[in-house]
């Protein structure tokens, strides 16, 4: 098989999950019958949704796009795992960083942000930031309204993953 980008960075992510001392296996996530896209199954019991972030634009965040579908899956796999296992991990390529939101704190930003719009959207945009010297900062824009943040910040630990998925 060919190595595609996502493998090499999605791959960095799941390196730091095995090498846990906690970590015991790793298979992907199956949902109603299929395969879900860079997710996996950790253990026996905690989910984790990967996607990366190459460079960041100007402004210094990280944009990543989760569809309709990928939400429903998230979703979908909140039902099934019960919501504090099921994890969102943003791999910030450039910085070196795994920003990762337990699916409270995403489904807090994605409703923020479909508040500021009145309605459900096609897909929404979380944004990443990794300032010098501090935590990192995850937070989705209010619709219509470029550089005002919908509902407020998401400081996330730099040294929170992978641990986190394992407490």
């Amino acid at each position: 098989m060919k190595i595609r980008t996502e493998h090499k960075y999605l791959g960095a992510a799941l390196m730091q999950i095995a090498e846990s001392d906690n970590f015991t296996a790793i298979n992907p996530l199956r949902l109603n019958g299929g395969s879900v896209n860079n997710a996996f199954l950790i253990n026996a019991d905690t989910c984790i949704f990967l996607k990366y972030g190459q460079d960041p634009k100007p402004t210094g965040e990280y944009q990543f796009t989760f569809t309709a579908e990928q939400l429903q899956s998230i979703e979908a796999a909140g039902r099934h795992y019960q919501k504090p296992q099921v994890f969102v991990g943003l791999v910030c390529v450039e910085a070196q960083e795994v920003c990762c939101l337990d699916a409270l704190q995403f489904d807090a930003m994605i409703a923020a942000r479909a508040k500021t719009a009145g309605a459900v959207e096609d897909s929404y945009q979380v944004l990443v930031t990794a300032p010098d010297g501090k935590s990192l900062r995850a937070y989705t824009n209010a619709s219509g309204r470029k550089g005002v943040i919908a509902g407020k910040e998401t400081v996330i630990s730099r040294n929170r993953f992978p641990e986190c998925l394992f407490d």
